[in-house]
C-alpha cells in the first residue's frame, strides 16, 4: 500500500488508521463502485461514488477495552455529516482474532449498540419511540436517528452481508429524507434494490426490507440479518436501560487519564473519566497523568500536524525535547 493511498483513506477516517485499515477500505470500495455486479443498497453505492463515506476502526471486536474509540468516532461523524453529502455513511470496521458464527456475532452487534447507547448522555429523540416493537423506531445516538446495518465474514448465503472483517454501517436518517417509498425517487431506489438483492443473495432478504414507519415494519429485522435471512425471536436493544458513561475500570473520583489522539496525529492528556473532546479519540494507554506524558513521549517525536508534515514531504521533522512535547500534549 502506497504512502498516498493510506494519506487518502486517512483523510476519510475518523479516529486512529490502523495498519490493517486501508486493506478494509479498499475491499469495501471495490465491492460497492463494482460495475460487474452492481451492490444492492444504492445510497452506499452513491456515498462512494460521491466521497461521502467516513470510517472508523476498532482494534478488538472480543476486548471490550477497545470500544470507547466507538462512540469518539460516531459522534465526531454525527457533528459534521450535513456537510459531507447528502449521500454519506459512517463505515465502521473491527479487527477480531476469531472468526465466530453468525449468531455470535449477532450477539456482539446488539451489545455494540447498546454500549453505544448506555454511554450516550443525551436524551433519546422525543419523536423517536423506545419500544423496539414500535413501527416507528430507529436506532438514535446523540439526539439523531440512524438506520444501522451490519457484515460479517460468517455470512456466506447472504453476500450482500458479507465481509471480511465485522462492519457496521451507519445512516443518519436525513439521509433518507425525499426518498420516502411514497416518492418516485424513493420507490426506484428500492425496487433497484431489491432486484439487486435477488441477484446477488443466494436466499430472498427482501420479505424483511420494510419502509420506515409502515405500521407492518420492524426497523430492527433489517439491521442484522441472519445467513438464512431470518432473524431474532425479539429485539434485545432496551432503550430505557440506565445509562453509564463511566469508562470501564476507573474508579470514581479517580486521578487517572488517558491519552487521546486527534485526525492530525496529534496526542493529549484527558481525564478518564470524562467525554472525549469532539474530534479526540481514545488510545489504550490509561494511567496516571506522568505515564500518559511518558508514552506520548516516547511516541511522538514530530510535533508537527499530518496535514503539515504531508505539505513538507520529506523535509527533516524538528527535534522534540520532553518539555515540546509536554506543552504541545496538555494543549487541548
Amino acid at each position: 500500500m502506497t504512502d498516498s493511498h493510506r494519506e487518502a483513506v486517512q483523510d476519510l477516517t475518523l479516529g486512529p488508521l490502523p495498519a490493517w485499515g486501508t486493506g478494509c477500505v479498499q475491499t469495501m470500495m471495490d465491492t460497492l463502485t463494482s460495475t460487474e455486479e452492481p451492490f444492492p443498497c444504492v445510497f452506499a453505492v452513491a456515498a462512494a461514488n460521491r466521497g461521502g463515506l467516513r470510517f472508523g476502526f476498532v482494534d478488538d471486536l472480543d476486548d471490550r477495552r477497545t470500544w470507547p474509540v466507538l462512540p469518539d468516532i460516531l459522534a465526531t461523524y454525527l457533528s459534521v455529516y450535513q456537510e459531507i453529502s447528502r449521500n454519506t455513511s459512517l463505515v465502521v470496521f473491527f479487527s477480531s482474532g476469531q472468526q465466530a458464527d453468525v449468531i455470535a456475532y449477532e450477539q456482539r452487534f446488539w451489545s455494540l449498540l447498546q454500549y453505544l447507547h448506555d454511554g450516550d448522555g443525551e436524551p433519546w429523540p422525543s419523536d423517536i419511540p423506545t419500544e423496539t416493537d414500535d413501527p416507528g423506531w430507529e436506532f438514535s445516538f446523540r439526539g439523531t436517528p440512524i438506520f444501522v446495518v451490519c457484515n460479517t465474514p460468517a455470512h456466506q448465503r447472504l453476500r450482500s452481508r458479507s465481509s471480511p472483517v465485522f462492519t457496521i454501517t451507519f445512516q443518519p436518517r436525513w439521509v433518507f429524507e425525499g426518498l420516502e417509498p411514497y416518492t418516485p425517487r424513493g420507490a426506484a431506489a428500492r425496487r433497484t434494490i431489491r432486484e439487486r438483492l435477488r441477484r446477488m443473495d443466494e436466499v430472498d432478504s427482501t420479505p424483511l426490507l420494510g419502509s420506515f414507519g409502515d405500521p407492518a415494519n420492524r426497523e430492527w429485522k433489517q439491521y442484522f440479518l441472519r445467513d438464512d435471512a431470518t432473524v431474532a425471536d425479539g429485539c434485545p436493544f432496551l432503550a430505557d436501560r440506565a445509562r453509564s458513561r463511566a469508562v470501564a475500570g476507573v474508579p470514581a473520583g479517580s486521578e487517572l487519564f488517558k491519552v487521546v489522539v486527534n485526525a492530525e496525529e496529534q496526542y493529549s492528556v484527558w481525564p478518564a473519566g470524562r467525554r472525549n473532546a469532539l474530534g479526540w479519540f481514545d488510545t489504550s494507554v490509561v494511567g496516571t497523568r506522568e505515564q500518559c506524558l511518558d508514552s506520548i513521549a516516547s511516541t511522538w517525536s514530530d510535533l508537527r500536524p499530518r496535514s503539515l508534515r504531508r505539505r513538507m514531504g520529506r523535509t527533516r521533522p524538528p527535534v522534540a525535547s520532553g518539555a515540546d512535547v509536554e506543552r504541545a500534549a496538555v494543549s487541548l
